[in-house]
């Protein structure tokens, strides 16, 4: 058997990892027909992507390293201050799809807020604690499906055929990372196939993110940056504004001095 290239090998462990959340060398040696080495070396080159962490003996996904209690701490700040942006970004009477995730949560709690704003809106959520925020708040509705325990979100087939079903005119998309050559990327594939699945039923997608998630690549990608009409942040390297320019997206940073964002609303 003739070992695969570089490239078809790391997709190759990316897969098996998807189906096994974790893989032992041994096992990638067998099922690759690579020596101990070369599958050690792959696996640093993941690593070194963020795409896995290595673990004694072999690697796991990166995301199996992500508790939910853990995201909520990270960037706590950050992810507070770019929500605040999120409610003047929106008009009375919008249809608005809330993405599941710490940052959701943090708009989710923006919006309460404001309640002139959110009483007038229609929110539609898969996350169970977004849900929980609103309630009673807007006119709101939950998608049905199976519950993805790391993110408190719904997912599924029947998550995925509901979200099919109804038109948006604002989606808050979440995502683990950005990469400028990969897009916007989901640490789990039934995720982010759901996150597309909505892109392509709403008008205007704002992407919903801090800075940390800048210049990483998760597993799966599911919009490229042109996707977007904007990306709120708190704060934004130089670089990703030039990457979000060149395609036509808009930065709002929240460490900004406030002004008014008419071309997203």
């Amino acid at each position: 058997m003739t070992a695969p290239l570089a490239e078809e090998r790391l997709t190759r462990i990316l897969d098996l990892l998807a189906r096994q959340g974790t893989v032992r060398t041994v096992a990638l040696t067998e099922h690759l027909g690579i020596s101990g080495a070369t599958a050690r070396r792959d696996l640093d080159v993941l690593a070194q992507r963020g795409l896995i962490r290595k673990v004694h003996g072999g690697a796991a996904l990166a995301s199996q390293d992500q508790r939910y209690s853990d995201r909520q701490q990270a960037e706590q700040g950050g992810k507070a201050r770019l929500a605040q942006r999120v409610p003047a970004l929106l008009q009375p009477g919008q249809t608005v799809y809330l993405d599941a995730g710490t940052t959701a949560l943090q708009v989710a709690q923006a919006l309460r807020r404001t309640p002139a704003l959110t009483r007038t809106l229609r929110v539609v959520t898969h996350a169970i604690d977004v849900a929980y925020e609103l309630n009673g708040e807007c006119a709101l509705y939950v998608v049905g499906g199976e519950i993805y325990g790391s993110t408190y979100s719904v997912t599924g087939p029947d998550a995925l055929a509901t979200v099919e079903r109804y038109s948006y005119d604002i989606f808050l998309v979440g995502c683990t990372s950005i990469d400028p050559g990969r897009g916007l990327t989901n640490s789990n594939l039934v995720e982010a196939q759901q996150k597309a699945a909505i892109m392509r039923r709403a008008q205007r997608s704002l992407l919903i993110a801090d800075h940390s998630k800048w210049g990483h690549a998760g597993f799966a990608t599911f919009a490229a940056l042109a996707d977007v009409s904007a990306w709120i942040t708190d704060c934004a390297p130089a670089e990703a504004k030039l990457a979000f320019g060149a395609v036509g997206a808009q930065v709002i940073e929240a460490d900004s001095p406030a002004r008014l964002e008419r071309a997203v609303g």
